[in-house]
């Protein structure tokens, strides 16, 4: 889903514009600083002809000296006033100018995933056999989607969070054993982690060369027969606004995500955890580089060595029994 995955490559509708803003704004800014440069050359030399004329002068100088004087003192003030106009006032403005350029290239070349080396995120998901899929549920009879809701789930094309997480509480920091035992898989199901409302990191089906790990919340679970079955879905509607996907999943693709009141583990640097991507609810490998209070801080896989924060209890450890 659109939602779900970072900014991709390739122009947006109004990148051709932008550039030509810019590129008017740095010609713009050379232009200036050329008349500046001008402007300069000729105060120097002002500057210096008063120092001359002052030192030739008679005592008591003439009235034509200090006509002389006067004008170069006028000329100077003259330029230094024009000076003052191209740095600071509209509709130069040179440094405002080179501040409003600087950040628009920052922003542009330090946006994430964006290169050709990045794997590809692709901005809807493709409907996957599991473990399987069953079909999402329409809404429901006595709660229609407004058409407010659709239009705004269609045209979002950043990376959205699709959850709103209450303010979380101070969590406990305890060893790395404590926190993760038991949080992926078969071990997990055991320790009784799977249950109807738990959040879930799943795997999905079809992509064992480089998995894929979406944010889901287990919705049902089938007990008949030897193992358990689980539903889990998509917590993110559709492009058309409808209830998101509905995935089949066994304990072996789903990994716990911690509740707010569990105590979370404390990873040192340089582990490789499972995190979910900033504004997303797609998981990806990831290295810790800095432990702090609330947050990891972590580099991702094919990041361009970017460093993000993410919440605690959305980095998961994948080496977890």
């Amino acid at each position: 889903m659109a939602a779900r995955n970072r900014p991709r490559a390739g122009p947006m509708k109004d990148d051709s514009a932008d550039a030509h803003e810019e590129r008017n704004m740095w010609n713009q800014i050379v232009n200036d600083l050329k008349r500046l440069k001008t402007i300069q050359t000729r105060a120097t030399e002002v500057s210096k002809a008063i120092v001359e004329m002052e030192a030739k002068m008679a005592e008591p100088p003439s009235l034509a000296q200090i006509d002389d004087l006067q004008d170069l003192y006028r000329e100077g003030l003259k330029l230094a006033e024009e000076e003052q106009k191209i740095l600071n006032e509209e509709p130069n403005d040179v440094i405002k100018n080179v501040g409003i350029l600087t950040a628009l290239r920052t922003a542009s070349e330090i946006e994430p995933r964006n290169n050709s080396q990045s794997k590809s995120r692709n901005p809807k998901r493709q409907k996957l056999d599991t473990d399987g899929t069953v079909d999402s549920p329409g809404p429901s009879p006595g709660a229609p989607i407004s058409a407010a809701k659709v239009k705004a789930t269609a045209i979002r094309a950043g990376s959205v969070p699709i959850v709103k997480e209450p303010k979380e509480p101070k969590e406990p920091i305890v060893k790395a054993e404590e926190g993760s035992e038991g949080a992926k898989g078969p071990s997990a199901e055991k320790a009784g982690k799977f249950f109807i409302g738990a959040e879930v990191a799943y795997r999905l089906a079809k992509a064992k060369e480089d998995p894929q790990w979406i944010q889901c919340e287990i919705i049902n679970i089938d007990t008949a027969g030897n193992k358990k079955r689980y539903e889990v879905q998509d917590p993110e509607p559709d492009d058309n606004g409808q209830p998101g996907q509905i995935y089949k999943a066994s304990a072996a693709a789903l990994i716990a995500i911690p509740s707010q009141e569990t105590p979370l583990p404390d990873y040192p640097v340089g582990k490789q955890v499972l995190a979910r991507y900033p504004e997303t609810t797609t998981f990806y490998r990831a290295i810790v580089t800095h432990v702090k209070k609330d947050v990891y801080r972590l580099k991702f896989e094919d990041d361009n060595e970017n460093e993000m924060e993410v919440t605690r209890r959305f980095v998961l450890d994948l080496t977890a029994k």
